[in-house]
């Protein structure tokens, strides 16, 4: 250093202390603005509760989850979609346990199209647990002729499927299920469009009451999306009128609101406690 250099001086303590102070509370004005999106993973600490009975087989060792379903279910593999947030739930639930979500949704699928692919798609993946999700396309089908974009009031399209038809392949693949030594939860169908009187969901309801007797009669779990996007939809609709969808930008496949029930439904439904999981945050992306 040149005999004209001059040292930096350093800072008095209680300079050094304000600095100090002053940055603390810029960060935490940062950290309390960025959006929960942003946020790490989870906001707590998480439950250490011995797991819920319906799950304890998944969390053995290594477990896997086939969800098998209709566009709803395929559209929900991407970030923000229930498959999506299944999986980064339960990682964030049992990290310990090696839980896989495979998507089993095909775009169109009635009770029928499932059924007959349901050997190949579902039970040789050699799964613990399958959910299955149809009905949406079942009844919609018969209301609306996606060719010609002519809705159907009488809702008598060939394209729907039965009730009776309904019953028998969901029971079907419940059966091959069972005997193949796997769990099977039955998982409602969510409305069609949110118009909650409307011919499409009197009937859908038929089709739910149906599903919920067939998980009784082959105990297995049923767990009823149905009844909370009613709930939510009926609520916001009584104070805020009826023209605009909540949880489906088309009114029947889910926006991220929508997806957040469908997985949130589904994990109450699998026995975890909701406090485990209201306030779990995860990031959309991967």
């Amino acid at each position: 250093m040149s005999a004209k250099a001059i040292s930096p001086r350093p800072k008095p303590p209680k300079q050094q202390s304000l600095i100090k102070l002053a940055l603390a509370v810029i960060a935490a004005v940062i950290i309390f603005n960025i959006p929960h999106s942003l946020l790490p993973v989870f906001t707590e600490s998480l439950s250490q509760a011995t797991p819920p009975p319906e799950i304890q087989n998944l969390l053995a060792g290594k477990g896997r989850i086939v969800t098998v379903g209709d566009s709803i279910t395929e559209a929900g593999k991407y970030p923000g979609g229930y498959v999506w947030l299944l999986q980064r739930y339960l990682n964030a639930l049992y990290p310990d346990s090696k839980i896989e979500v495979v998507n089993a949704g095909i775009s169109g699928n009635k009770a029928s199209d499932m059924q007959a692919r349901f050997q190949k798609d579902a039970i040789d993946k050699q799964p613990d647990l399958i959910t299955i999700n149809a009905g949406v396309n079942d009844v919609w089908h018969a209301f609306f002729d996606f060719q010609k974009l002519q809705f159907h009031p009488q809702g008598n399209l060939a394209a729907g499927v039965s009730l009776a038809e309904y019953i028998d392949k969901i029971t079907k693949m419940v059966q091959a299920a069972k005997t193949a030594g796997i769990r099977v939860a039955l998982l409602s169908p969510t409305p069609i469009r949110e118009i909650l009187d409307g011919p499409e969901n009197r009937r859908l309801q038929e089709y739910v009451v149906a599903m919920r007797e067939i998980a009784k009669q082959n105990q297995c779990l049923f767990i009823d999306l149905n009844a909370p996007f009613r709930e939510v939809i009926s609520t916001y609709q009584k104070h805020a009128g009826k023209t605009l969808n909540l949880l489906a930008a088309d009114g029947v496949h889910p926006n991220p609101s929508g997806y957040r029930i469908i997985a949130f439904t589904i994990l109450r439904g699998l026995g975890v406690p909701a406090q485990d999981i209201e306030n779990l945050q995860v990031k959309n992306s991967n």
